[in-house]
């Protein structure tokens, strides 16, 4: 059992948002809707848990919102104070059975009297997160290159993705980073450090050092289930990045995809979820996501593990 931030990059949202990169949010991003008076606008996430907080900003210009459980009704959020309240506890749920849960919020398009307009707004959520209650995955193993080993981060092993994920699905988790490895290296080692661990699924970030990752990547894969054919594999692109240009980068994001869409492995998509900011980085400010990136890694990781359970 842990409570542990999921952040607005790995929710779910459909209609009018806007992400705003500022220094008053969590990972330094939140995601905003629109003002008008119409319900354009919602988000959701599901995970195992039994309870769940959301955190936002508040102020003079926000209106309200529904909250559902499991597409039942469960309470309203109003948004407005006189002065503006960044990161505020907004909703609080407890007490729910243990297991699967799905949490929707949705824009009301009204406000109170004293609020000029009707925005609505997603900083992070806090769940409170309990075993998914299955033998399917019950050994995981991630491998990549120092992302993966954690450059950047103050506080290593604790805020690494691989240990925040075995705090999320109470599951054992083993990490293996090597630092400055390229897709083929990695793939090398995968009989000696991998396999012999039996894992049930294996996440790997992987691209940050390949100029073209895919044909190493797919490779990777066959290797994978050449040597653990029963186990499961996500992929995930690399994360948001100014040292490399943006067409780099793009090439990078976009060959990953391609080897997971080739091989049919479930990509988390790192990259769109830390578009254009800057402080996942900090303070090396190269390619190494700090302690706050890695939680979304394990975030967006989370999320297509969930989806894997989910489809059997």
């Amino acid at each position: 059992m842990a409570k542990l931030k999921v952040e607005d990059g790995a929710i779910a949202y459909t209609g009018n948002w806007t992400v705003q990169h500022t220094a008053n949010a969590s990972l330094h991003s939140r995601h905003d809707s629109d003002g008008t008076p119409a319900a354009n606008a919602s988000a959701s996430w599901s995970g195992y848990i039994r309870g769940i907080d959301i955190y936002a900003t508040k102020g003079n210009s926000f209106g309200l919102a529904d909250v559902l459980v499991d597409d039942v009704p469960h309470g309203e959020i109003d948004f407005y104070s006189a002065t503006a309240q960044h990161g505020a506890l907004v909703y609080s749920i407890t007490g729910l059975t243990e297991g699967y849960h799905t949490l929707s919020i949705r824009k009301k398009g009204i406000k109170n009297a004293a609020s000029t307009a009707c925005y609505v707004d997603i900083d992070y959520l806090l769940p409170d997160f309990v075993h998914p209650r299955t033998d399917h995955i019950r050994n995981i193993v991630c491998i990549g290159d120092s992302i993966t080993f954690g450059a950047n981060v103050a506080s290593r092993p604790d805020s690494l993705y691989g240990r925040r994920l075995q705090q999320m699905l109470s599951i054992p988790v083993s990490i293996h980073g090597l630092s400055g490895a390229p897709i083929h290296t990695i793939t090398q080692i995968l009989d000696a450090v991998v396999a012999p661990r039996m894992p049930d699924l294996i996440l790997w970030l992987a691209g940050m050092n390949n100029t073209n990752p895919r044909t190493d990547l797919e490779r990777g894969f066959d290797k994978i289930r050449e040597l653990m054919p029963d186990a499961n594999i996500i992929g995930s692109t690399i994360q948001y990045n100014s040292y490399y240009t943006s067409e780099q980068n793009m090439v990078k994001v976009n060959e990953v995809k391609t080897a997971c869409l080739n091989k049919g492995v479930p990509c988390a998509d790192l990259y769109a979820a830390t578009a254009g900011n800057t402080y996942i980085n900090t303070p090396e400010g190269t390619v190494h996501p700090n302690g706050d990136g890695q939680g979304l890694i394990a975030n967006l990781f989370y999320n297509e593990i969930i989806k894997l359970l989910r489809n059997g």
